[in-house]
């Protein structure tokens, strides 16, 4: 039997509580779904005053102020996943959408990592990011997911309300440009996810096949926002990944395991497997599996 802790949306914090709890329960790994950075401050400037635009429509001001906070938000990740690898625990991770990331377009987020803002600096024994590739344990396997959020559908539909409400030619060639390289990331993680669950089926020999990714499927229980302070773009919708879900209907892993939705925490079902959405550390959420 092995003993897995969930936790992510750290979101730059990390509580005494929660270090001393992982200690008594001594898990035999940590698993979490990303998220180390960020902070609630960053959180209401984005939402307020970058959410939905392009970035030539920013103001210089603004963005000063974003790099400003970004930074903070960053060194705060650093510190939740240095205290978290004090615990000599091994630490399975991927990244969250607050979290720099490697990868050549997320279909997200747009923090992306440089020569000096990258978690995966702080990799070693003890600490992996597993993004996009398959970790094989005596127990059980995983399959890494990545960060991407809301909803990723690379369909043109899916942009045409907004080439419509787009004022000028150049506004409209940007959002071309954007749904051409989310189309494009979205084929290429398609045949990654493909081809490293096709292996975890292939080896699995009875072991539990466990998905580890940040956002929840697409119209769940679990992706749907509660929140009345909400952003009005996203408030009563479900804001899950749908090449997520795509993924879990086709090769159904025994478990999936997310977050990104806080308000949605909670455990719901695609076909025979079992999506645990694990919460915000912020407000006390983990889960503990035996396996």
């Amino acid at each position: 039997m092995v003993k897995l802790f969930i936790v992510g949306d750290f979101h730059g914090k990390v509580s005494s509580n929660l270090l001393s709890k992982i200690r008594r329960e001594k898990p035999d790994f940590i698993l979490s779904p990303g998220d180390f950075c960020g902070n609630e401050k960053l959180a209401k400037f984005y939402f307020k005053y970058l959410y939905g635009k392009l970035e030539e429509e920013i103001p210089k001001k603004i963005q000063k102020q974003s790099d400003v906070l970004h930074r903070q938000a960053f060194h705060a990740g650093i510190s939740v996943i240095k205290e978290l690898k004090s615990l000599k625990i091994p630490i399975l991770a991927i990244h969250g959408n607050w979290d720099p990331t490697p990868y050549p377009f997320d279909l997200g987020s747009d923090i992306k990592e440089s020569k000096t803002e990258s978690l995966r600096k702080l990799e070693d024994n003890t600490f992996r990011l597993a993004d996009f590739s398959l970790v094989e344990e005596k127990e059980f396997i995983l399959v890494c997911g990545g960060s991407s959020t809301y909803p990723g559908i690379p369909s043109f539909e899916y942009f045409k309300k907004e080439l419509r409400e787009a004022e000028n030619f150049k506004e409209k060639q940007e959002l071309l440009i954007r749904f051409f390289k989310r189309r494009r990331e979205y084929l290429r993680r398609s045949r990654i996810y493909k081809k490293l669950f096709l292996k975890a089926k292939k080896i699995a020999n009875g072991r539990k096949i466990i998905f580890l990714t940040h956002n929840c499927p697409y119209k769940t229980k679990l992706d749907l926002v509660k929140s009345k302070h909400a952003h009005k773009r996203v408030k009563g919708k479900h804001v899950g990944s749908y090449l997520e879900r795509k993924m879990i209907e086709q090769f159904q892993p025994n478990i999936v395991l997310c977050g990104h939705v806080h308000e949605s925490h909670g455990t719901d079902k695609i076909k025979k497997s079992l999506i645990y959405n694990i919460g915000s550390s912020l407000e006390g959420r983990f889960k503990i599996l035996e396996i």
